[in-house]
């Protein structure tokens, strides 16, 4: 037996002995040993469809031999798979053998993934008191969805409010599929300050008054840098000559950056020979009030345009309950001489809302003593209040043998 897994090639003699006086004899057998082809062994590689080309040859393990051939999903040209013009799937390498040997095949499983779509970038300019509006909505393409967004200020569902968040960059991510990477796209946005024109206010002046600024007239904090019109959508220029200009309303007019709007506010001029301040007034508040107008709460038919000082500072004419203090605020009006300056006040009172305390509960045995309502309220509230309920309640206590269970609230 030739046994050409452990065996050498070569001569082989077959030798059969003669019997005398005839000599041996002899036949040979030449056998030739081919080596079977070595195609490597199954191999894989994952791509991203923007990858450059690779060799599948190098995806092979083993040691391959070289100058086989490549059939799959698309046609090989030169040993390479190219990812952005040809199908995933399996590709065989096929070594041919010499006879007797077979052909020997090893394949590469070959995966491409798609890089994911971010979209294209976009912008958008807003007005600080604008809704809210959907980042996504502002990429161009057709962006997939499930991204991240991250910016100047932290972004909740997609949306960018410009009245709590910052104007800049905000980028959107979509994380790609091994070995696609991760991919981006921006939205710039612009955020606009609403413009201030202040608060409509006035000037009271004297007949002989000099020439006077406008501006001061505004309550609030109106910007800088506005257009001013008179009485009948006369042009300004944003004083005020008694004697020469007209009485009446003059509007300040700042323009806003679009997508914002131009706002406008209104000062009142008035020309008299003494100034009227009103007369007292008083106001209470609650702490948990309102802020007010501290003018509104003079007597008479005070003149606008005066200032006001008290315990607290006063901005833009009002008072809140909630930060001020109260006392006697006064409201001056000043004006050169000859006129006389004129001033009157109001007392502000604050009062502090009432504690009832927290709603609290109590359960009892109907065989119970008497039991006081008070102890079972949360809060720590004062004393003194009153109570009622489903029985009538005396000196605060709850008696289960003769009255009836319920809520008790107190006053």
């Amino acid at each position: 037996m030739i046994n050409p897994a452990t065996m050498n090639a070569g001569v082989y003699t077959y030798t059969v002995t003669g019997t005398a006086p005839c000599p041996n004899e002899t036949a040979t057998v030449t056998v030739t040993i081919n080596t079977p082809p070595d195609p490597g062994t199954p191999g894989a590689i994952t791509l991203c469809s923007t990858d450059a080309p690779a060799s599948l040859f190098a995806q092979l393990g083993g040691t391959p031999d070289v100058g086989g051939a490549w059939t799959g999903p698309s046609a090989v040209v030169g040993g390479m798979i190219n990812p952005a013009t040809m199908n995933a799937g399996v590709y065989t390498y096929t070594v041919t053998g010499t006879a007797p040997c077979p052909d020997e095949s090893a394949t590469v499983t070959v995966t491409i993934n798609t890089p994911p779509d971010p979209g294209t970038d976009g912008s958008i300019t807003l007005c600080s008191t604008n809704a809210a509006t959907s980042l996504f909505a502002l990429i161009g393409g057709t962006p997939d969805a499930g991204g991240a967004w991250t910016g100047p200020s932290a972004v909740v569902g997609g949306m960018i409010n410009p009245a709590t968040m910052n104007a800049g960059v905000y980028t959107y991510t979509v994380t790609g599929t091994a070995p696609c990477p991760n991919e981006t796209a921006t939205v710039a946005v612009t955020i606009n300050a609403i413009p201030n024109a202040g608060i409509n206010g006035g000037l009271t002046l004297c007949s002989s008054s000099p020439t006077t600024a406008l501006f001061p007239g505004l309550n609030g904090t109106p910007d800088a840098g506005g257009t001013w019109t008179g009485p009948g959508g006369v042009a300004s220029n944003g004083t005020f000559t008694p004697g020469v200009s007209i009485p009446g309303p003059y509007t300040y007019a700042v323009a806003g950056v679009a997508p914002c709007p131009s706002l406008s506010a209104i000062v009142d001029v008035v020309v008299v020979t003494n100034p009227n301040a009103g007369t007292p007034g008083a106001e209470t508040l609650c702490a948990s009030d309102a802020a007010i107008l501290l003018f509104g709460e003079l007597g008479g038919t005070p003149d606008a345009g005066g200032t006001w000082s008290g315990p607290s500072a006063v901005i833009g004419g009002m008072f809140d309950p909630a930060t001020m203090l109260g006392g006697v605020y006064t409201y001056t009006i000043t004006v050169p001489p000859p006129c006389v300056n004129a001033s009157s006040t109001v007392t502000m009172t604050v009062v502090q809302p009432p504690n009832a305390g927290l709603d609290g509960s109590m359960t009892l045995c109907i065989s119970s003593p008497s039991t006081a309502l008070f102890p079972a309220l949360g809060g720590g509230p004062p004393v003194g209040g009153t109570w009622s309920g489903p029985s009538n309640v005396v000196g605060g206590m709850f008696n289960p043998a003769t009255m009836a269970a319920g809520f008790t609230p107190t006053a």
